[in-house]
């Protein structure tokens, strides 16, 4: 039996469906004023061997890598990603609670002429001056947080940038700000390195949480069993990593749809699957 996709009220709402690319949207225009020859924001990118995987691989006896996740792999390339501008590395040590900088930077700087660009100004943490002015356009800010690489890094170097959001009024080069690395341990900055994320989000959101009306919930729960019993037919490459566990790309096909038609192309797939699936009566 073919059940009926039941829109929710965004759907609706909307005179065409914002789910479906159709083309492309118009970029976001990010401005950009940079002192020291400091680069400009750039598109993230996985790096493959690298913070998004040590290995190419993937099929049967391939280690699971981070890019073989696509919701990992949307995040991590979403918006920009802001880069080391100095030409010396900076350790940044924290020996018995104190934190100090290390490296050739002091030197750079002070034949420059110009300050060191990090220091401590809070217990635990520590800013750099990032040697940039963004300006956003109107209705957005900039929010600063984490490089994906700090979350596949296993060796504690990668520098924990702090949350937050700069408004677009704010006319000066701007600091970032990181979290200390723990005791005994040091963050490294190097020239080139990514060292933070960049995104350009709306001022004005507002939230609203409720819970679905009845008929879209017993969908999702329908479209909940159906993924869950008829992987092996929505997936077109199933493998098991080198320790045994198994892997699908389900999650990327019905992407592929979603992105087409929106949910009611995914609705429609799922559906058609478990008709082809469910036994004919006889008579």
């Amino acid at each position: 039996m073919t059940c009926p996709h039941v829109p929710d009220p965004a759907e609706s709402a909307q005179p065409s469906d914002p789910d479906v690319r159709a083309e492309p949207p118009p970029p976001l225009e990010l401005r950009y004023r940079s002192a020291y020859d400091a680069p400009p924001p750039r598109r993230i990118k996985l790096e493959i061997p690298g913070w998004s995987g040590s290995s190419p691989a993937h099929g049967d006896g391939a280690p699971a890598q981070p890019w073989h996740c696509q919701p990992f792999v949307e995040g991590a390339t979403h918006g920009l990603e802001l880069v080391y501008p100095y030409r010396s590395e900076c350790r940044v040590v924290n020996e018995g609670g104190a934190v100090r900088f290390e490296g050739g930077l002091a030197e750079e700087m002070q034949a420059a002429g110009l300050p060191h660009p990090f220091g401590v100004f809070a217990h635990a943490h520590y800013g750099m001056a990032t040697a940039l002015d963004l300006l956003p356009p109107p209705g957005y800010a900039l929010r600063l947080g984490p490089h994906p690489r700090f979350f596949t890094d296993t060796g504690g170097e990668v520098p924990l940038a702090l949350p937050g959001h700069l408004q677009r009024f704010w006319p000066r080069q701007f600091f970032a700000v990181f979290r200390a690395p723990p005791l005994g341990g040091a963050h490294v900055f190097r020239p080139g390195e990514p060292y933070a994320q960049l995104l350009l989000v709306p001022v004005a959101e507002t939230y609203r949480v409720q819970p679905m009306e009845p008929e879209l919930a017993e969908q999702r729960t329908r479209e909940d069993r159906q993924v869950t019993m008829h992987t092996y037919f929505l997936a077109r490459h199933l493998w098991h990593s080198d320790t045994g566990h198994w892997f699908d790309d389900k999650y990327k096909q019905l992407l592929r749809l979603f992105r087409r038609g929106g949910r009611p192309e995914v609705s429609r797939h799922l559906q058609a699957v478990e008709d082809r699936m469910t036994p004919k009566p006889k008579g």
